[in-house]
């Protein structure tokens, strides 16, 4: 489904503050595989993702998603088959428009030409029984601003306005992060119902260890713009946030630096 194959990206080439954020990466993921990533401050994550959107080019290697080859595809044309969630619940929204003005928008780009006359009765049905699937009072609001509501609230719309036309790759850039722990918990439920209903390839970047190792079907951890680890099946149905640590360790020769990430349960 998902092929990322020798992946390689250095910023500030030839200058003393050359950086390779990639570094010959090599990844597949199948249909509807759930990934969750991991790693510390600088490992590559947020890179490869903008890789795979087509943020900007790669120095070197090939990304092939469902049999197309999309390495030299602009970013534009590459949003109309992958998804997206930022860790900013400000982003990925309009916040002056209204829920439903948001959700037509992003419903639009597959069903009818952009700046159609109106949403119709069946649209707005359609939206308020999506919003009212993810049981946050969400439907009853539908004439709010975007602008006005909460994170979680926002966080919402954004995953429904990436999956309501379904993608071929959901990508969610620590889309929790940003929330309280009770908000994120509640926002992680509604995002393994959409995935699992819809069978939507998808990878989570996490700064919670023990959730990579619970939500999805499969953990990578990443050092240094590779990947160092890649666990699935039944070996990571009995990982502990110990042994992942121990692993780590082990594969990188160094301790796992990242505090939030190791403090977060």
């Amino acid at each position: 489904m998902l092929k990322i194959e020798g992946a390689v990206k250095t910023f500030f080439k030839g200058t003393p503050n050359e950086h390779t954020a990639l570094d010959h990466l090599s990844l597949s993921l199948k249909e509807g595989e759930f990934v969750t990533i991991v790693g510390s401050n600088g490992a590559g994550k947020s890179t490869l993702f903008n890789a795979v959107c087509g943020t900007f080019m790669l120095d070197a290697g090939a990304v092939i998603l469902d049999g197309k080859d999309i390495t030299y595809q602009p970013d534009f044309r590459r949003a109309k088959t992958i998804g997206r969630v930022f860790q900013d619940p400000m982003k990925g929204t309009a916040p002056n428009l209204t829920i439903e003005e948001n959700l037509a928008l992003a419903y639009s780009r597959k069903k009818k030409p952009l700046f159609s006359p109106a949403i119709t009765s069946a649209e707005m049905k359609l939206f308020r029984e999506k919003l009212a699937e993810m049981d946050m009072g969400l439907e009853d609001r539908m004439k709010t601003k975007v602008g006005l509501l909460s994170g979680g609230q926002r966080q919402v719309v954004t995953l429904l306005m990436c999956t309501m036309n379904v993608p071929k790759l959901l990508l969610l850039d620590e889309h929790t992060a940003a929330l309280d722990p009770q908000t994120s918990e509640k926002i992680m439920q509604i995002t393994d119902k959409i995935v699992r209903e819809n069978n939507i390839t998808t990878m989570m970047i996490t700064h919670n260890l023990n959730s990579a190792l619970k939500t999805g079907t499969r953990t990578v951890m990443m050092d240094s713009g590779r990947i160092i680890l890649d666990i699935g099946g039944a070996e990571r149905e009995g990982m502990t946030l110990n042994d992942l640590l121990e692993m780590y360790s082990q594969k990188s020769n160094k301790q796992f630096d990242n505090d939030r990430m190791l403090l977060t349960r």
